[in-house]
């Protein structure tokens, strides 16, 4: 028999053994030391060895039992974990595979280099080990002296318990996250795996000396430490070394006889850059960190503009004086610190100088074009400013300056708009050159001046557009640029190196025009967050507006740089599936999300060099009725067409047309995306001259959402059967190709993408998830969460040793936190609703059991749809539990065992036949990866509630459909284009449309439903 058959099978009957123990055992343990916390799950683990990478030292942190840690076959080896903080230690549990040690200490460390030891034995019998030790540390360690087998050692888990206490854990490492390059790298072992905070990456080299890794830190760093922790491939030789432009060099540490292990360097001195040089190798592989951590401080002064003022609007009364530096219209391309002067004004003491930078902090529920919001960034005795800080780049800057005179009265010059462009130009190996500054996309050894990043962006579409064929311009509004390099647009997410294979493609056509990768990741691109209308529940815009600026940075990672997204819908129509994408029945709250969110995604408000390009959708406001038809009328339009008003005021210049008609703007006509009519109304009552993108329509449809005004055909592909790019350019005129050729080349070069279409595929992935982001999203849920009901079973006040059930569909399902276009990121520690009440009852020292236990003190049910999009899990005329769902709430409560309820509300629901069985009842909404943490952390009260019903909810379902009816409109008792309506009388609808006509607010006390808009308890 092969010999890794034989091991995997010695190792079966074992397994099952071990598994079992551990779950007697823990049950005993933590009745037995119930006051003690589990301090080491998911923290930083590092090993002497590894046998191979699928057995790497975080396996034995992870809280699961069925990956391990295995060591390589010889003694002695450790395994140590990184608590974080001092800590009071008394019990450590180890979880034995086959493979354990029959000799072994356990040490604790506050600093991770001087060990104690706190249990020592010669006699280790594998299995299950529950230690009860005495000590403090930071670090606890288990060094294995002595096999039991000829193999290494192995544990499916190594559990440390105890209470926390003592200093605050060292600082974040100035170098996490941090962008970074390499001499070299091996396999799929990036560099920036070295930097990403997680003990299972690594950077490794190729095998040879003289290697090195070198961190960026943004800004002038003062290190003063570099902690090295080395897989087996070390280096005994190397240097450490400081630069400020990563030419000159100059060292601040080397050794002769580096020791492997975490080797802790104090170090001194300054550098924009470090760099780890390693010189000799102390094996025949390369040299391999699991991570390099640098300590210190980086000053952020150059790249951070001073905010003196909130965003305000300018002054009613300007041009009292003149400005004369930088020229009206000027483009600045020759430096960051642009030099401003102006003319004195009579009087003056003193000048502050106001400038529409972009903010995070800006009001997003008040109506406006953000743009036109100001910040004081200076004040000066003098008539000249050069700001000590770099200017992003941007395409509408706006300032004026105001004169204030020794009573302190105050007088505002002209206004002036310049912008500043000055990108570094992307180096990757594509056979484009740089020729004057510039890249050569076509080849020609010339800047021609589409080419010329100095020129105004018209100026580069006018002649782009002057050397493109017409069938090169069809192509531009076409997607599947996977398969035709030619096509403006790529349909994402794709995988890095995939998306940078195809951009690559993109840079060898004849133009070299890049694509632009847009997918439907709406909540989210690698850190999910909740769905718009979970946020719309908690109305946290700042917040908002920081996810998706998340989306952004993870998204300009790898390259990506549009979305699909957001959506500017008010759902006021309650079998709409889609409501759950949606922002609630309020249009301002809708408004002021959209705004968020659009300035998040696009790093200010206005489209520019670090932006991902948003896609507004789905216009005109599908929450007015579904995907079929929207029955809004020349009222209740205004209602839901103001979000996409607050887009474009936001800087929104893309918008995705739904499928509906509009039995308003095109009486019996198409969908939106070939409407003439829908579209000329965005055009010509909202004023909207951005870009148009049909959603995915038939090829059949195309050539008609052309001539109808549609500028790309969402998701198109030239190579469609029965279809043809010569057709296409046939039936549509070239003025209207023109026309949306030039909408998307203007897009592109605001995007910069001509200077930089690439982002990191080797280690941009590295820097997605930070805990960070995670962070951001889990509060989000956190707020989002709406607790409807509560007779005092919240928070849970359990006793140690006590048991509780988590039962009901959703309870372990991973899909149900969110919808296809976003995921569940196990790899990255995601846990479901069980999975979190769990782990966090074990820090409480209760018993949490899957769907039945032994004589439960409380039950959580989980319950409603798992993830869906355009159709609901049941039939949409069911807003409302199925039986077997139920059937669960009423089995407990039958026993007498007090229920909460977790809800799952995509949908408002009819809940009226069960609200009162349930003692709690927790709105989860769709809350994203960190809905089921956020959930348990509610359930035991390390928060108080705060998220509000975004919808109403029906007290009946005749409050939505007539008995028998179907989802059409004669159906239809609520009124599909009208808030606040569930069981409202027809004065109480006419009040709601004369308010909506007049622009006047609306309350949302309308109607009578089981619980109003708004309905959710604050606090315990």
């Amino acid at each position: 028999m092969p010999a890794a058959l034989t091991r995997h099978r010695r190792r079966v009957l074992p397994l099952l053994a071990v598994v079992a123990a551990l779950v007697a055992g823990q049950f005993a343990a933590t009745r037995a030391t119930a006051q003690s916390a589990l301090l080491s799950q998911g923290r930083p683990t590092t090993a002497s060895s590894t046998e191979n990478a699928g057995t790497p030292a975080s396996a034995a942190t992870d809280g699961s039992t069925s990956t391990r840690w295995s060591s390589a076959f010889g003694d002695p080896q450790w395994l140590q974990v990184d608590l974080g903080a001092t800590a009071t230690v008394d019990r450590v549990s180890l979880v034995w595979e086959g493979a354990y040690a029959t000799a072994f200490q356990v040490q604790t460390s506050a600093d991770g280099a001087a060990w104690t030891t706190v249990h020592t034995t010669t006699g280790g019998t594998g299995g299950t080990q529950h230690l009860a030790v005495t000590g403090t540390g930071r670090y606890v360690r288990l060094l294995g002296t002595a096999r039991a087998t000829g193999y290494g050692y192995s544990l499916w888990e190594f559990q440390v318990y105890g209470t926390p206490g003592g200093p605050p854990p060292a600082s974040t490492p100035i170098s996490q996250y941090k962008q970074v390059a390499a001499s070299s790298w091996e396999g799929g072992n990036a560099p920036a795996a070295a930097l990403d905070g997680r003990t299972n990456s690594r950077w490794s080299s190729q095998f040879a000396d003289d290697q090195w890794i070198r961190v960026d830190f943004g800004g002038v760093a003062v290190v003063n430490q570099v902690v090295l922790t080395w897989e087996g491939a070390y280096a005994r030789g190397y240097r450490v070394e400081l630069s400020n432009d990563a030419t000159t060099w100059t060292q601040v540490y080397a050794t002769t006889t580096g020791a492997g292990g975490v080797e802790r360097l104090t170090v001194s001195g300054s550098g924009r850059y470090l760099r780890l040089f390693a010189t000799t190798r102390a094996t025949g592989y390369g040299v391999s960190l699991w991570e390099l951590q640098v300590f210190g401080t980086v000053d952020s002064s150059a790249t951070t503009p001073p905010l003196l003022s909130r965003p305000t609007r300018a002054p009613a009364n300007t041009g009292r004086f003149a400005l004369t530096a930088p020229a009206d219209q000027a483009m600045v391309t020759g430096t960051r610190r642009p030099a401003f002067s102006w003319a004195s004004s009579p009087g003056a003491v003193r000048y502050q100088v106001w400038l529409n930078l972009s903010r995070s902090d800006y009001d997003f529920a008040a109506s406006g074009n953000l743009l036109d919001l100001y910040t004081k960034v200076a004040e000066t005795t003098a008539t000249t400013y050069t700001p000590t800080w770099d200017v992003a780049d941007r395409w509408t800057y706006r300032w004026f300056v105001v004169a204030v005179d020794g009573a302190g009265a105050t007088s505002a010059s002209t206004i002036r708009t310049f912008s500043l462009y000055r990108p570094t130009l992307s180096t990757a190996d594509d056979g484009i050159r740089v020729v004057n500054g510039s890249r050569d996309l076509n080849r020609n050894g010339a800047v021609e001046p589409y080419e010329d990043w100095r020129q105004p962006v018209e100026t580069r579409v006018n002649d782009l557009v002057g050397r493109m064929t017409v069938e090169e311009k069809a192509y531009q509004l076409f997607y599947n640029a996977q398969a035709f390099p030619r096509s403006g647009w790529h349909f994402g997410p794709a995988e890095a190196q995939d998306l940078h294979n195809a951009l690559l493609a993109s840079s060898g056509t004849r133009l070299g025009i890049p694509f632009v990768s847009a997918g439907d990741t709406i909540a989210g691109y690698k850190t999910t967050y909740p769905l718009q209308s979970a946020l719309a529940a908690a109305k946290n815009y700042p917040l908002a507006h920081k996810l998706g600026d998340v989306q952004r940075r993870e998204q300009l990672e790898v390259g990506t740089r549009g979305v699909l997204g957001p959506l500017a819908e008010v759902g006021t129509k309650v079998l709409y599936p889609r409501i759950q994408e949606g922002n609630g029945e309020s249009a301002d709250v809708a408004s002021a999300q959209v705004r968020a969110l659009v300035t998040g995604l696009q790093g200010g408000p206005e489209l520019n060099p670090a932006s991902v390009l948003a896609t507004v959708k789905h216009w005109p406001g599908e929450g007015a009725g579904g995907e079929a038809v929207i029955v809004f009328d020349e009222v209740t339009v205004k209602y839901h067409t103001a979000p996409f008003r607050a887009a474009m005021e936001a800087g929104a210049v893309n918008i995705m047309p739904g499928y509906a008609g509009s039995t308003l703007l095109d009486p019996g006509g198409p969908g939106a995306g070939d409407s003439a009519k829908i579209l000329a109304y965005l055009r010509q009552n909202l004023g909207y001259t951005g870009l148009i993108t049909t959603d995915w329509l038939p090829s059949g449809s195309w050539i008609g959402a052309a001539n109808a005004g549609s500028d790309v055909m969402g998701g198109a592909d030239p190579g469609a059967p029965g279809f043809s790019m010569a057709q296409f350019t046939a039936a549509v005129p070239a003025a209207r190709i023109d026309d949306a050729v030039r909408r998307v080349l203007r897009i592109k070069f605001k995007l910069g993408v001509f200077e930089n279409p690439y982002g990191d595929p080797v280690n941009g992935p590295y820097r997605f998830h930070k805990p960070e982001y995670a962070a951001l999203a889990n509060q989000a849920s956190r707020e989002a969460m709406t607790v409807l009901r509560n007779n005092g079973v919240l928070p849970l006040r359990l006793n140690p040793g006590d048991n509780v059930v988590v039962a009901g569909p959703r309870a372990d399902d991973t899909a149900a936190c969110c919808i296809w276009t976003s995921y569940f990121h196990q790899e990255y520690g995601s846990r479901t609703m069980y999975q979190a009440i769990r782990d966090r009852g074990a820090q409480a020292g209760v018993n949490v059991h899957k769907d039945t236990g032994p004589s439960p003190k409380l039950a959580v049910v989980a319950v409603g749809e798992t993830s869906y999009t355009h159709a609901t899990n049941w039939v949409k005329e069911q807003p409302y539990l199925p039986p077997d769902q139920l059937a669960l709430i009423r089995d407990f409560k039958s026993r007498g065992i007090p229920v909460v309820v977790a809800l799952v509300l995509p949908r408002p629901y009819v809940i009226t036949e069960w609200h009162e069985l349930a003692d709690a009842i927790v709105v989860t909404y769709r809350g994203g990866e960190e809905m089921g943490p956020a959930l348990a952390s509610l359930l035991f009260g390390d928060y108080a509630p705060s998220g509000k019903l975004p919808w109403q909810l029906p007290r009946a379902l005749s409050d939505v459909l007539r008995p028998g009816g179907t989802d059409v409109p004669a159906d239809a008792t609520e009124a599909w284009d009208l808030p606040y309506d569930l069981g409202a009388t027809a004065a109480q609808r006419a009040e709601i449309r004369a308010r909506i006509d007049a622009g006047q607010p609306l309350p949302t006390n309308y109607g009578n439903p089981l619980y109003p808009y708004g309905a959710g308890l604050t606090g315990w």
